[in-house]
């Protein structure tokens, strides 16, 4: 479904609820209102644990409770994985009018939101032509033992390289690039996750254009968009930020213990006072950056490793001194944190991009 279908479909109906209480639901809430004026009637949601009664006025519902009529329409916006549980739960309530807020829809709902309200620039927004200069490109895709295998099996493109991540800790190999070189970088990935295979892109990547992927999200991009990069004229390709309520920490605050933010703030501000203010204004902003995926000129990557990882080290060798229980792979979690806080504190240095996220299954 493309944007115009997407109105044509919601100009059917008098109602609309959205299927959801995240930060999915809220981007999509943000978005129907400012580009359609549509009014949502509630969220709807399976349980209520740890839920609100009510974001920005417009209450949370339990779908159990409720009585949805043919005038009305269900947009499921949730993460993918809950998709055929929720598409069955309506089935059995004898919901048929719904649509599910997949990654590509989503990316033109949110992608056509971010471009008008919030100026950002979409890949496509740039017109690709003709280069005939070579142009070396290896975008390294995390993978692990510990992945759950995927059911499609899918062709990638030559510029991406599988790196085993966690390498250290295992003896099964997936991949003929491991992170081993990354010393206690693989033999912590329960604490960095994919953070390794940013680092060895970091100090042992040798090419003009290099990023990250994972094993079941990649950006989409053409080969003549990769020549954007060499062309000088954007400078890195993120996904497309989350839109949280009532900011950022709608996001981050459900993986990680404010103790650990507050960690990580001491440490900029130690390493860079002058701009402290600037960050704590960028977390009080709804917008955060997931996945620690992006594309970009090595310089920019180099920058952009130069500043995280020296903040990532001191990070998780604080919070681990206090020996608090945490969820896995937090410090991969303050990771997407931080990379929020440096694309947007760099939005007027590097042009930046935003391709859509494909989900792999």
């Amino acid at each position: 479904m493309e944007y115009q279908e997407l109105t044509d479909y919601f100009n059917k109906f008098d109602t609309i609820y959205l299927y959801g209480a995240g930060v999915v639901a809220y981007g999509a809430y943000m978005a129907v209102r400012e580009l359609f004026g549509i009014k949502i009637k509630g969220f709807l949601v399976t349980d209520k644990d740890n839920q609100l009664e009510q974001i920005e006025g417009i209450p949370i519902h339990l779908l159990r409770e409720m009585q949805i009529g043919k005038d009305n329409l269900i947009m499921i916006a949730t993460p993918e994985e809950y998709h055929d549980s929720i598409e069955q739960a309506l089935h059995e309530r004898g919901i048929s009018n719904y649509v599910k807020l997949d990654s590509h829809l989503e990316y033109v709902l949110m992608g056509r939101y971010l471009k008008e309200v919030c100026r950002l620039k979409l890949i496509e927004d740039y017109q690709t032509y003709e280069l005939n200069a070579l142009i070396s490109i290896g975008i390294y895709k995390a993978v692990s033992h510990m992945d759950r295998k995927l059911k499609g099996v899918y062709r990638e493109a030559t510029w991406i390289k599988e790196i085993q991540v966690g390498s250290a800790l295992t003896k099964q190999r997936l991949a003929d690039i491991t992170d081993e070189k990354c010393g206690s970088l693989s033999e912590q990935n329960a604490l960095y996750g994919e953070l390794s295979a940013t680092y060895y892109a970091w100090k042992y990547g040798i090419y003009e254009v290099t990023g990250i992927f994972h094993y079941r999200r990649i950006l989409k991009v053409t080969g003549e968009q990769m020549k954007l990069l060499k062309q000088r004229e954007i400078d890195v390709i993120l996904p497309l930020p989350f839109v949280c309520y009532p900011d950022a920490s709608g996001q981050y605050g459900r993986y990680l213990l404010q103790s650990d933010i507050d960690i990580m703030l001491e440490i900029i501000k130690e390493r860079d006072r002058k701009h402290f203010k600037e960050i704590l204004d960028i977390l009080k902003m709804p917008y955060l950056y997931n996945y620690n995926m992006l594309i970009a000129r090595k310089e920019v990557f180099d920058d952009y490793c130069s500043w995280l990882f020296p903040i990532l080290k001191e990070t998780a060798y604080r919070c681990e001194m206090q020996r608090e229980k945490r969820l896995p792979r937090y410090i991969g979690r303050i990771g997407e944190v931080l990379t929020s806080l440096y694309f947007m504190q760099n939005m007027k240095k590097w042009k930046i991009a935003h391709a859509e996220k494909i989900w792999r299954v």
